[in-house]
């Protein structure tokens, strides 16, 4: 039985480490003054404006990325 445990968290292991590869190979954002979103002005070091606007911005990038547009 511990065979098949073994195998299921190198299974687990794997896909986290690919997901975190996938994650640090991303370019970070750099604050600029203005919500990367919406464009609202904002505090120097902050990239949003709020929440939503950060998981739109995440949500816009990933369709991007399945679009296949570097972009």
């Amino acid at each position: 039985m511990s065979d098949h445990v073994d195998n299921t968290d190198k299974i687990i292991f794997a896909e986290v480490k690919r997901g975190l590869a996938a994650v640090r190979s991303r370019p970070a954002l750099v604050a600029h003054g203005c919500c990367y979103f919406c464009d609202e002005a904002l505090a120097p070091a902050m990239l949003f404006c709020g929440v939503e606007c950060r998981d739109d911005y995440d949500k816009e990038q990933a369709a991007k990325a399945r679009a296949g547009c570097t972009g």
